[in-house]
């Protein structure tokens, strides 16, 4: 006896795990982006727990208080998630087919099949159900055959408009209702068949559905949600949907076809018939979703920004494929945030509360039509890409609003909003309360410095990170200081700062926001180390193998920087007289000393990543960097102060001489 409980118990709980491991997956690919992979979203094990005790054949029914929202799950294993920024709760019925009885636990009851009229009348379509038996389709639908219903629920009929209602009503009665047939096919068709854009003939001759699943777990047809699936009849099947599927929404014309010939968007019209876009959905296979701004929404922009968008015909085109994205969306599949990549190389984020959907915090109206090869929605406000918008929007965008603050403090505005092509290195906000309290005060009410600092930070025509090489050298536009640009493994530095963000490109030039903000350097690495003081060994090392070997040190490259390692002389004593002596009186290696502390590129220390190890080839050897625990290390010395630019490159100072690998007797 006790071996078969234990095989009882194990059988049940191999059950249990299996419904737990497929409703897993489900919540899986609910909790991601519906068009995104799929997230770990496991089920807590109190839920799991309760399930068990709802005993067998009990499902999840997914409900948002005070709302009309509901969603039969048909798992018993699942977990409370939001949906449009309202906590679901989760209650349980019988399963599809399942009935209590009377003492016993869970639902133990098979229910009787009936026919998918009375299956659909007591799932809450009795509305509809009471249309096809005034219509004298009911003796057939009631008989042999097989089906799909889908069935509106009775709610449904309390959304319809006017000239609905009206255009049902007139049908009353008649056999050929196209809003009855529109909802039957002539096969049996459980979900587990349905697929992404599948099209099914109903009885309504030449009128297709248009089915779509989520991996979200929604499903739809006609873009309603279908919030019952699968209710076995004795001829066919039934699955309940949340509003009356209308074939007027549903016109056989392609989608361009529907914008060029609808009189609402005829500023779309124009822009996609100057581009060939026309064509370009024509010619495309793909079903897609248009979100077509009315004529309204062109009116909104300022008429010269939008000859500007419109004249310009790669920002006329970004704007067009803002507003296709290359798969049917329809809304009862956006329950929270999603990020929906377009035709082109943005994303755009839709979202739901309890008002409705948006699209880019915009608010997307609820009515759509349905074309040949997909769907299409009004938008009353344009969705602009970054090609469409000028470098001011752009920083606007990315919140770079001390710099922002800067350029109208210098009178740049109108030159970045308006005119030319720009690359703007533009400083984050972090970057740029990094400065010293005073000088940026002083820059933000000065215009002079506002308009040498923000001018130093850009440059003429576009600049993409692919197009820059190492040790790169570009006029700013301030037509006096160069810009010196590095490429890095991984970055792509500007002076002593790297690109945190780049290629944000607007309608007149591109933006990069950088980490750090920049100064021009205007005296020599030489004249600085002078100045100091504190490096006259390495100084008077330099002037004699200048004497003796002069082609050693040349810089022979025009435009080239470089990178010095700077031994202090307190760093050259602790050589000890003797030893520092014989250095310095050996050409051959003093010569390859100082060359050991020269690199033929400029080098930031911002490239160097925490606890990598960097061959970095001097003119001598290869040293070896590394950052451990916040320090710099260049072989055994350490870097004391970094990044002092000059006309010359980068100087780091270090605390021990790096000394070639051919050493001398100490």
């Amino acid at each position: 006896m006790l071996a078969e409980r234990d095989q009882r118990l194990a059988v049940r709980t191999a059950r249990a795990m299996v419904q737990v491991s497929r409703c897993s997956v489900l919540l899986q690919l609910a909790t991601a982006a519906f068009l995104g992979p799929a997230v770990s979203a496991k089920i807590p094990w109190w839920n799991i727990k309760i399930a068990q005790e709802q005993g067998p054949n009990a499902c999840v029914v997914e409900e948002i208080p005070g709302t009309d929202y509901k969603y039969w799950t048909e798992c018993k294993y699942w977990r409370n998630r939001d949906i449009c920024g309202q906590k679901a709760l989760i209650r349980y019925e019988c399963c599809e087919g399942y009935q209590q009885v009377a003492g016993q636990q869970g639902c133990a009851g098979v229910k009787e099949l009936k026919n998918i009229l009375d299956t659909a009348r007591d799932l809450g379509a009795g509305k509809f159900v009471s249309y096809i038996e005034s219509s004298g389709l009911a003796s057939e639908l009631s008989k042999e055959g097989t089906y799909t219903l889908f069935a509106p629920l009775d709610e449904a009929f309390d959304d319809l408009g006017r000239e609905q209602k009206a255009r049902l009503e007139n049908n009353r009665g008649n056999p050929q209702n196209p809003f009855l047939l529109y909802h039957l096919a002539d096969r049996k068709l459980p979900s587990q068949q349905f697929r992404a854009d599948l099209m099914i003939d109903t009885r309504y001759e030449g009128h297709k559905l248009r089915i779509n699943k989520y991996s979200n777990g929604i499903e739809t047809v006609n873009c309603a949600f279908i919030v019952r699936k699968d209710q076995e009849a004795t001829n066919g099947v039934v699955h309940m949907v949340d509003s009356l599927l209308d074939p007027e929404l549903t016109v056989s014309k392609d989608l361009a076809d529907l914008v060029m010939q609808d009189g609402r968007f005829s500023e779309l019209a124009k822009a996609m018939e100057q581009s060939g876009f026309v064509n370009r959905l024509k010619n495309s296979q793909q079903p897609c979703t248009i979100l077509a701004p009315s004529d309204e929404a062109f009116q909104k922009i300022p008429q010269s920004r939008l000859e500007k968008i419109m004249n310009d015909k790669h920002a006329r085109e970004a704007l067009l494929e803002n507003h296709v994205i290359p798969h049917p969306i329809c809304l009862p599949a956006i329950i929270g945030e999603h990020k929906v990549r377009t035709l082109g190389a943005e994303k755009l984020k839709f979202d739901c509360d309890r008002k409705g959907t948006t699209v880019e915090e915009k608010r997307l109206r609820s009515d759509f039509l349905l074309g040949q090869n997909g769907v299409l929605y009004m938008l009353d406000d344009l969705l602009l890409p970054d090609r469409a918008k000028s470098i001011m929007q752009l920083a606007e965008q990315e919140q770079l609003f001390v710099f922002l603050q800067l350029v109208r403090s210098a009178g740049l505005e109108d030159a970045f909003e308006n005119f030319g092509e720009y690359t703007v290195f533009a400083p984050s906000e972090a970057a740029m309360y990094a400065l010293p309290p005073a000088q940026l005060q002083e820059m933000k009410t000065n215009k002079d410095k506002a308009r040498s600092f923000v001018l130093y930070h850009a440059t003429q025509g576009r600049i993409h990170t692919d197009q820059i090489s190492d040790n790169q050298v570009v006029m700013s536009l301030d037509e006096q200081n160069p810009l010196r640009l590095q490429v890095y493994r991984k970055a792509i530095g500007v002076e002593d700062a790297l690109i945190e963000k780049g290629d944000i490109e607007g309608m007149n030039g591109n933006i990069h926001i950088i980490n750090k903000a920049l100064t021009p350097s205007k005296i020599s690495a030489g004249d600085i180390l002078r100045r100091d003081g504190n490096f006259s060994i390495f100084l008077q090392a330099m002037e004699r193998v200048m004497e003796k070997s002069p082609e050693t040190l040349e810089l022979q490259n025009p435009g080239t920087s470089y990178t010095f390692f700077v031994p202090t002389d307190q760093a050259f004593n602790r050589l000890g007289a003797a030893r520092l002596e014989r250095i310095m009186e050996d050409p051959t290696y003093l010569i390859k000393t100082i060359k050991n502390h020269v690199v033929e590129n400029m080098i930031a220390s911002e490239s160097f990543k925490p606890d990598l190890y960097y061959d970095i080839q001097t003119r001598q050897d290869v040293v070896d960097v590394v950052r451990k625990n916040g320090k710099l290390k260049v072989n055994d010395a350490t870097m004391t102060s970094c990044d002092i630019l000059n006309t010359n490159g980068v100087i780091h100072v270090i605390n021990k001489v790096l000394l070639p690998d051919q050493h001398i007797d100490g």
